[in-house]
C-alpha cells in the first residue's frame, strides 16, 4: 500500500488553524456514526417539477412494513436523509402535495411520464480540522489534522421492484505531523457503492436482494458499522436477502471487503476477510410510527475469518462465530441498548473463547423532545491469551464496531477492556444540543495488553502491573443549521491511568471541528 505524505508546511497557516480551533463557537466537528436526528427544519418555497399525472399514488406497495426505526438501514440524520445515502427513497415527491424546497429537483427526477422510473442524485461535502497534544498518547509533538471526504451518489428506480445505485468517494488528508496516507483516510476516487436491488411481495411483508458493492449496518454498533470517522467508510462486496413483515424481520448475507486502495479507481473486492450471518429482529412491544413504547428483540449469528490477522504476538488465521442478543427501544421516557455476545472459533491452532456485554441508557428528565437526558453505557469486552503461546484466546473480536464508543480519536478498542460512562444530552434548542460524557476504563485481565480503536496494542502495556486503563472526558456540541448544512465539535481530554502511565503513556486534548455539506 503506498504511503504519501504533504506536510503543512506553513506555520503560519498551522498557527491559524490551531487558534480557530480553539475559538469559542468553533468547536464543530463530525457526528460520527451514532448519528442523532436532526429536527425537522421550515421548508422553503416549491422549487419548479416536472408535471406528474393527478392522481398518481405516492405509496410504495413494497416499502417494507417493519418500522423504519429498526428496519437495518442505518441511522436517520435528518428529515428524509439518512447516514447510508443507498437507504433513502424520495419517491413521494411524486406526489404534487409533497412539500419541497431548493434540492427537491435533484431528489426526483421522473424519467417516464408516470414517473414509475425516476432518478434521484445526491452528494455530501465534510471538511474538519483536528488538533492533537499527544498523537497517540506517546508522541510529544503536536498534531494538526485536515480531512476532506466528497462523495456523490445516484439511484435509478425502475418500478416498486427494480433499482440501481452507485456512489463515488474521494478522501484527502494533509497537515503536520499528521497520520500516515492510509487507504481509509487517502483515496483518489473509489467506488464505494454499486449494486442492484430486486423486491417482491411475499404474502403480508416484502422480500429484498441486494447484490454487488454496498455499505452494511445492520446489528449492534458494538461489533458492525461502516465506520464514518474516516474519510473512507467500510464497503461490503457479496449480497444480502431481507424479509420484512410488520413484527418480524431477517436478513441472511454474505459479504467481502472492499480492499481499498489510494489512487484512482484502484480498489479491489476481497481484503482477506469474510463476514456472513443472520440478524433478525421482533417486535416485543409497540412499534407504532411516533409512538411512545417500541421494544424490539434481535437474534444475530456473525461468520467472520480473516486470513491473516496480527494481534499482540498472535499472528494467523482468525475465525470467529459470534453469537448474540440485543434488547433495545424505547418505554416512554427510558431509552435502551443492551446486547450480549459469545464468540467461539479458533486463532492460528487455538481455541477462541471471548465475551462481550454492551449497554446504553438513557431518560428524559422532563416531557417534550427538548427534555435533557440522562444516562449512562457500561461495556465489557473479555481479554486474555494474546501474549501467551498456548491455551485459548480470551481476546474479543469487535470486527465492524463504530470506533467512537468509547472516545472520538480511537484511543481504545473493545479488547480486554471493560467501564462505565455516565452521560447528558442538553437539547439548547431546536436545532443545538449539548452532550457530555465521562468514562472510567479498566482491563479485565492484567496479564493482555491496552488495545487501541483499531486493535493495535499499545506497546509494553502487557508488561505492566495495574488495572486501570484511562478516563476520557467528552464534550459534543451539535448544531444543525438545516437539513443541508451540519456543524458539529468534539472535545477529548484522555487521562491516562497508572497502566498507560507506567508504560510511558500521557494525557492528550483532542479538538476536532467539521462542517457537513449534503443535497
Amino acid at each position: 500500500m503506498r504511503n504519501r505524505t504533504f506536510p503543512l508546511r506553513d506555520r503560519g497557516l498551522t498557527g491559524c488553524v490551531t487558534i480557530g480551533l480553539l475559538l469559542p463557537g468553533c468547536a464543530f466537528a463530525a457526528t460520527g456514526d451514532d448519528v442523532q436526528p436532526v429536527p425537522a427544519q421550515t421548508v422553503v418555497a416549491a422549487s419548479p417539477q416536472p408535471v406528474i399525472p393527478a392522481g398518481t399514488p405516492a405509496r410504495d406497495p413494497l416499502k417494507s412494513p417493519y418500522p423504519a426505526e429498526a428496519d437495518g438501514q442505518g441511522p436517520r440524520t435528518g428529515p428524509n436523509y439518512m447516514m447510508l445515502r443507498g437507504a433513502e427513497d424520495w419517491r413521494f415527491l411524486r406526489s404534487q402535495k409533497a412539500k419541497r424546497e431548493w434540492a427537491s429537483p435533484l431528489k426526483f427526477i421522473p424519467l417516464a411520464a408516470d414517473g414509475d422510473v425516476s432518478l434521484t442524485l445526491n452528494g455530501d461535502q465534510r471538511a474538519s480540522v483536528s488538533l492533537s497534544t499527544r498523537p497517540l498518547l506517546s508522541d510529544t509533538t503536536n498534531r494538526v489534522e485536515v480531512l476532506s471526504r466528497t462523495t456523490l451518489g445516484a439511484d435509478l428506480r425502475i418500478g416498486p421492484a427494480v433499482r440501481f445505485y452507485g456512489e463515488l468517494a474521494s478522501g484527502r488528508i494533509f497537515g503536520k505531523n499528521e497520520n500516515r496516507h492510509i487507504a481509509i483516510q487517502q483515496n483518489d476516487l473509489i467506488v464505494q457503492q454499486l449494486f442492484a436491488e430486486v423486491r417482491a411481495p411475499v404474502g403480508a411483508g416484502t422480500a429484498r436482494v441486494t447484490v454487488g458493492r454496498q455499505e452494511f449496518f445492520d446489528g449492534p454498533r458494538f461489533i458492525i458499522s461502516p465506520r464514518e470517522n474516516p474519510n473512507i467508510r467500510v464497503s461490503m462486496n457479496g449480497a444480502r436477502l431481507s424479509m420484512d413483515w410488520r413484527r418480524f424481520r431477517f436478513s441472511a448475507f454474505h459479504f467481502v471487503p472492499t480492499e481499498q486502495g489510494t489512487g484512482l479507481l484502484d480498489d479491489k473486492i476481497g481484503n482477506g476477510e469474510t463476514l456472513s450471518g443472520i440478524y433478525s429482529s421482533f417486535v416485543v412491544a409497540g412499534g407504532a410510527p411516533k409512538g411512545r413504547t417500541a421494544v424490539y428483540l434481535d437474534p444475530f449469528y456473525y461468520h467472520f475469518e480473516d486470513d491473516d490477522r496480527t494481534l499482540g504476538r498472535l499472528s494467523g488465521k482468525d475465525r470467529r462465530e459470534t453469537y448474540g442478543a440485543r434488547l433495545w427501544g424505547h418505554l416512554g421516557p427510558v431509552a435502551f441498548d443492551w446486547t450480549a455476545m459469545k464468540q467461539d472459533g479458533r486463532f492460528g491452532a487455538r481455541a477462541v473463547d471471548a465475551w462481550a456485554v454492551s449497554t446504553n441508557q438513557s431518560v428524559a428528565l422532563a416531557k417534550g423532545a427538548s427534555s435533557p437526558r440522562l444516562g449512562f453505557h457500561a461495556d465489557y469486552a473479555s481479554g486474555g491469551g494474546t501474549f501467551d503461546s498456548s491455551g485459548k484466546v480470551g481476546s474479543f473480536n469487535f470486527l465492524y464496531n463504530a470506533t467512537i464508543i468509547f472516545s472520538d480519536d480511537n484511543y481504545l478498542g473493545a479488547v480486554n477492556l471493560m467501564g462505565v460512562a455516565p452521560t447528558l444530552v442538553v437539547p439548547v434548542t431546536k436545532t443545538f444540543s449539548l452532550t457530555g460524557e465521562t468514562g472510567f476504563y479498566w482491563r479485565p485481565d492484567r496479564n493482555d495488553a491496552v488495545f487501541r480503536g483499531n486493535s493495535q496494542v499499545y506497546a509494553g502495556t502487557q508488561n505492566v502491573a495495574g488495572k486501570h486503563v484511562a478516563n476520557v472526558a467528552r464534550l459534543k456540541a451539535n448544531w444543525a443549521l438545516n437539513p443541508h448544512v451540519a456543524l458539529t465539535g468534539f472535545v477529548n481530554y484522555v487521562d491516562a491511568g497508572k497502566v498507560l502511565r507506567r508504560a510511558g503513556y500521557g494525557d492528550n486534548l483532542f479538538v476536532q471541528t467539521m462542517m457537513t455539506l449534503r443535497f
